[in-house]
């Protein structure tokens, strides 16, 4: 008798969905990714960089609340593929990275002390950009592992 068991695997039809329809995520994401790119802009840090990081540590978590709910299915297998382990792993770790930079920046500008940090904001807000980057292409992998078995095209995005 074959023994099978259940793991997450990825939908990736709904994670497709789910990525398309959260346009105010990825707007925010974007604008996080031109400002940490552009030369380093003290003023910005202070005027925009709080209310940035408040609506993006609210609009991930709800993007990998759903993600986790719809993206990644229990599925019968034997064993849970590590890197479905390692992006789930990766939705706490970002939204906390992203609580913690928007708690440091707010009591920062509560205590008058924002403007002497801005620079040290901007580089763990360019890093909080880059994790966030590393994620999507992990989950971009996934997706196209799932269609692999069906779409044979896909292989090659997955060995990228």
């Amino acid at each position: 008798m074959t023994s099978f068991g259940f793991a997450r695997v990825v939908n990736s039809a709904f994670m497709n969905e789910l990525k398309e329809c959260n346009s105010q995520l990825w707007e925010d994401v974007n604008t996080l990714g031109s400002y940490t790119q552009e030369p380093f802009c003290a003023d910005w840090i202070e005027q925009e960089a709080g209310s940035l990081l408040r609506r993006l540590r609210d609009e991930l978590s709800t993007q990998f609340r759903l993600e986790e709910t719809f993206g990644f299915v229990a599925g019968p297998s034997l064993h849970q593929d590590r890197n479905v382990s390692k992006a789930m792993d990766q939705h706490l770790g970002i939204v906390l990275m992203c609580v913690a930079l928007s708690e440091q920046l707010d009591d920062l500008e509560y205590c008058g002390m924002l403007s002497s940090e801005t620079l040290g904001i901007w580089n763990q807000m360019k890093r909080l950009y880059e994790t966030i980057m590393e994620h999507e292409a992990l989950e971009r992998r996934l997706a196209a592992a799932a269609w692999a078995p069906i779409l044979p095209e896909t292989r090659e995005v997955i060995s990228t």
